[in-house]
């Protein structure tokens, strides 16, 4: 079966697995609070023009700003390495550790190489845990997927992606929690019927899954890849590509995002210099 077949294949199963129900309120749970999030784009350790050890250093400095603006979570939208090798992966997770506040880790398409294969799998979730997470925090449900299985790979995990995802939304719409989605691909880089490419979802899954994001509650879309400072929505959802310290595109400053996220789930998404 071809990948194009595939996937349309994938996309007839994601639209009845999920199928729209009914849009739940954005209202928050009556415990939420005000949320901090520190957003993290492609750490990407060996990607900079200074080498390795140069955006291993970057990193460390944007370890130490976090832990002295203490957010209630990090959030690492993929590209932690460059190249999945032992050595790069050993050295950010070392860096990693300092980390105060709690982090959750999305798979990034250097983390596992495309098409997936089940070693990438496999020494992905060795190094930094499972590739699919649930965090309920202050009223929300944060919601980690690994956006590589959609574009493509063992077709067993990709129907196992979608079916954890589904799970997911389900549960917090029946506990009308909001929903935050982490992931390395966003949906689109520029426009929803922008043409398939390096820096977006395949289009025979991107607005089957747009819609039922969007019928599930789905907020705010975390993201990375782009390598580009950006904000796009679709519907109420906020998709959000913020800076890195490895090598930005567009020329922007070396640094991170820190969203706070008020009761309301109105939000702030400001830039933090990682020096």
């Amino acid at each position: 079966m071809t990948t194009r077949k595939m996937l349309l294949t994938l996309t007839a199963a994601l639209v009845g697995c999920l199928a729209p129900r009914a849009a739940s309120s954005h209202t928050p749970a009556p415990e939420s609070d005000t949320l901090r999030i520190a957003h993290l784009c492609d750490p990407q350790i060996g990607f900079g023009h200074g080498g390795l050890q140069d955006d291993l250093n970057e990193f460390c400095k944007e370890v130490e700003t976090i832990n002295r603006l203490s957010p209630d979570l990090v959030v690492v939208a993929g590209d932690m390495v460059n190249t999945p090798d032992s050595a790069s992966i050993s050295a950010f997770l070392e860096a990693a550790l300092k980390i105060t506040p709690p982090v959750v880790y999305t798979p990034g398409n250097h983390d596992i190489y495309e098409p997936v294969t089940m070693a990438g799998l496999e020494t992905y979730c060795r190094a930094f845990g499972p590739d699919f997470v649930v965090r309920d925090i202050k009223g929300r449900r944060l919601v980690s997927f690994n956006s590589l299985l959609l574009r493509g790979g063992p077709e067993e995990e990709m129907l196992r992606m979608r079916a954890l995802i589904e799970e997911a939304l389900t549960e917090a719409q029946d506990r009308e929690m909001p929903v935050i989605l982490l992931s390395h691909v966003p949906p689109f880089a520029k426009s929803v019927d922008e043409a398939d490419e390096y820096f977006n979802m395949p289009s025979p899954v991107r607005t089957a899954m747009l819609d039922r994001f969007v019928a599930g509650g789905v907020f705010l879309w975390l993201a990375g890849h782009t390598h580009t400072t950006g904000r796009n929505s679709y519907g109420p959802i906020e998709i959000l590509n913020g800076e890195n310290t490895s090598r930005n595109f567009d020329k922007r400053p070396k640094g991170f995002r820190l969203l706070t996220i008020a009761p309301d789930n109105s939000f702030t998404w400001e830039f933090v210099p990682s020096d």
